[in-house]
């Protein structure tokens, strides 16, 4: 594998100098989807070598033709001597036996968020080969420059209470989101937010209350989620995550996106709203700083070719599994009208 091969997030390959003999070569596992297309685009712009896409049919070979890619038919077709990373981005419950698959093979992966449904299928990914080492997850916050601050701010202050309102747009719900084994959106969606915030906190939240509804598109899975967690030094979670027809004026993911997440603390009270983050001080005083918009996709794939030069993934395997076990719990809560569920 290339180590000398480091572009900055920002970058394009145009701009990017490196003394690399060769770029980092990748394969995207369901290159055709929304998320796979996107994988595939960002590793090329930020320079590395796209070589392979697996599809089972033709419907990844104009993204070929535009990579100068090839289209195998499965991932029996790849080969880890030939092969710097490979990324999976399929339905959740597809993704466990893939990524095992490809980690017991020796292959280095970059794997779509969540790692798996539920927690039953990250005990397939937990059993494979390499898992804690050449594994990433693709959880897409922690590449955008507001996590770095808002993080830093956490550590310094004594929380009380984190409020997160994450939508996604889309205009029906259908194909594999509307696949109960899949989860809803507090599994397709609103795990981003639980991810990022259990990274900030120790311990084992319990599940104090949740609701759901379906009622916005009519669909078998839960569509709209609202969700109350206390962790054991009681700082109080509250999500709120559902899919919208409407898309909003501003958001992450080019538009698709809408994140909101208010901290409060003793000593402030910290927003981060898209692409801005504001600071109220105790003592009265404000700081609001602004960023550019920025492709989460890009910075990712950037982390990514890092990753594959022997940096430590930006989400590893275990950061994972405990975001997944605590969307158990919510999924367990909203079944069963249940409070005070652990989140083991």
């Amino acid at each position: 594998m290339s180590t000398a091969y480091d572009p900055r997030p920002d970058l394009c390959a145009s701009d990017i100098m490196t003394t690399a003999t060769q770029p980092p070569r990748v394969a995207v596992v369901g290159a055709a989807g929304w998320a796979g297309s996107r994988h595939a685009r960002a590793f090329a712009q930020v320079g590395a070598n796209v070589t392979h896409l697996v599809e089972k049919d033709k419907r990844a070979v104009p993204l070929a033709d535009e990579l100068g890619a090839q289209v195998v038919p499965s991932i029996q077709d790849l080969h880890s001597d030939q092969l710097d990373l490979v990324v999976v981005a399929l339905p959740t419950t597809l993704q466990p036996e893939i990524c095992a698959d490809l980690l017991n093979r020796g292959f280095r992966v970059l794997t779509e968020k969540p790692v798996a449904a539920d927690t039953a299928g990250a005990a397939v990914v937990s059993a494979a080969t390499g898992v804690n080492q050449r594994l990433m997850v693709g959880y897409t916050l922690h590449q955008h420059p507001a996590v770095e601050l808002l993080s830093q701010w956490i550590r310094d202050n004594d929380v009380i209470a984190v409020n997160v309102r994450s939508v996604a747009h889309k205009e029906t719900i259908d194909s594999w989101r509307a696949d109960p084994s899949e989860g809803g959106v507090a599994v397709v969606n609103g795990i981003h937010a639980i991810e990022l915030v259990s990274s900030w906190f120790e311990g084992d939240p319990k599940v104090l209350a949740t609701s759901v509804s379906s009622s916005l598109y009519g669909s078998p899975v839960p569509e709209h989620v609202v969700s109350t967690l206390e962790f054991p030094s009681g700082v109080v979670f509250t999500l709120q995550s559902y899919w919208s027809p409407w898309q909003e004026p501003q958001g992450l993911n080019q538009g698709d996106w809408s994140l909101t997440m208010d901290v409060l603390a003793t000593g402030g009270r910290m927003l981060w709203s898209n692409d801005s983050l504001h600071v109220w001080n105790r003592d009265g005083g404000q700081q609001e700083k602004n960023f550019e918009p920025s492709d989460l996709f890009l910075r990712q794939a950037a982390a990514a070719v890092r990753f594959c030069g022997g940096e430590a993934p930006a989400v590893t395997f275990a950061q994972a599994l405990r975001a997944t076990e605590i969307a158990d719990a919510v999924q367990a809560a909203s079944a069963s009208g249940a409070r005070e569920v652990p989140a083991p």
